[in-house]
């Protein structure tokens, strides 16, 4: 009886939630095709607001604020998407069509190869993919180990022990990628700047030194914070300070 209960006053309306969602998900859709970017973008909106954002939602808003011109709103939320897909081909592209828009061509410090090596292995999966796929490891290495233990010949041990030392090898280097994905993602922190035009301060202070300008869309790095000034990293190592409301987190 409580679990009944516990379903019908609490499983059901989030049931509910997500379907009048994706009604208005739809609408969102069916406005995008017939050209009304704004009424699109605000139902888009009012889904992230509700709790329920996924890569498909960040994207549709993406190309609604796109179409709109809000290039600094169309790289957020692009980038926002491909936190969740960073390996969606269409969406890639249409992030590297707003970044063209952007004023600003900032072009990062070269990497050595084995970083940017290492750095594109780490980002094959998301994390959400590398917890299945760590588990279909660690099912597949115990069945094997399992059934090493009862084989009836050599041979067959043999195979069945370097398979699963395989497994459990594959298995090791995902934990350690998922544990060195997720600090990464948790310890780094990423902001578009939303003002049209952005003086970068000496210090985080009105009266600092300008060190540079830099505009709407940019994409920076947040390395601290004091009060309500953020110190930003461009891609090219230039680092200064830049008020907390003339940027928005990724």
């Amino acid at each position: 009886m409580r679990t009944l209960l516990l379903y019908v006053f609490l499983i059901l309306p989030v049931a509910a939630q997500e379907e009048q969602l994706a009604s208005v998900f739809d609408e969102a859709n069916r406005l995008y095709l017939e050209q009304k970017y704004e009424a699109a973008a605000g139902k888009y909106e009012s889904i992230v607001r509700n709790g329920w954002s996924s890569a498909e939602v960040y994207y549709n808003l993406g190309n609604a604020y796109y179409k709109l011109g809000r290039v600094q709103y169309a790289v957020l939320n692009y980038e926002r998407a491909k936190r969740l897909a960073p390996n969606d081909e269409d969406l890639l592209v249409n992030l590297q069509l707003a970044n063209q828009q952007l004023t600003d061509t900032v072009e990062a410090v070269p990497e050595l190869f084995l970083y940017a090596w290492a750095d594109a292995l780490l980002t094959l999966f998301t994390l959400d993919t590398m917890v299945v796929l760590m588990y279909v490891l660690f099912l597949l290495t115990l069945t094997l180990f399992s059934l090493f233990l009862f084989a009836g010949t050599v041979e067959r041990k043999r195979a069945l022990l370097l398979s699963g030392m395989l497994c459990a090898l594959l298995l090791f280097f995902g934990a350690a990628n998922y544990t060195v994905q997720s600090y990464r993602e948790n310890t780094t922190e990423y902001a578009v700047v939303m003002a049209d035009v952005a003086n970068i301060k000496s210090a985080p202070d009105k009266g600092g030194n300008d060190l540079f300008v830099i505009h709407r869309g940019l994409k920076v790095q947040v390395l601290d914070a004091v009060n309500t000034w953020r110190k930003i990293r461009l891609a090219d190592g230039k680092v200064g300070w830049i008020p907390q409301q003339l940027i928005e987190v990724i």
